[in-house]
């Protein structure tokens, strides 16, 4: 299973150039994630939260610009002990021109003991319905 968030680009997202900033696409990838957090925890308790991002980077394929329309794919490209990391596509909505492809490691992680989790056998679950093809 692949989860896609559909987004626009918007003005403020853009930069001098015409284009989009190259920050902007890790917020893509973040708002992405979302769909990715309620399924990993659906109480989306921020007093409870149970993740943390340890790294991040993205590769830029193609330039997107304003009003552009985007699909950001999620996927699991690795599961670990306490840890994965997620594999985003930016796409053009109407014509799938590959844009970005992005990744983040995340941690189970509790913020009271500040130390990393193992994964639940529930997340590793989930995580394992999201994974691409190996």
């Amino acid at each position: 299973m692949t989860l896609n968030t559909t987004l626009q680009v918007r003005f403020n997202e853009c930069d001098g150039l015409g284009h989009v900033n190259n920050a902007v696409y890790y917020t893509y990838m973040e708002a992405a994630r979302t769909e990715l957090f309620q399924l990993l925890d659906p109480e989306m308790d921020l007093n409870n939260w149970k993740l943390i991002v340890v790294s991040t980077s993205c590769e830029y394929k193609a330039q997107a610009s304003f009003c552009q329309w985007l699909t950001v794919t999620t996927e699991i490209e690795k599961i670990g002990t306490s840890s994965f990391t997620v594999r985003h596509q930016i796409l053009d909505r109407q014509t799938e021109e590959l844009i970005a492809i992005g990744r983040a490691v995340l941690v189970h992680f509790n913020y009271q003991e500040q130390k990393s989790n193992q994964l639940t056998p529930l997340m590793i679950k989930t995580l394992q319905s999201l994974s691409l093809p190996q």
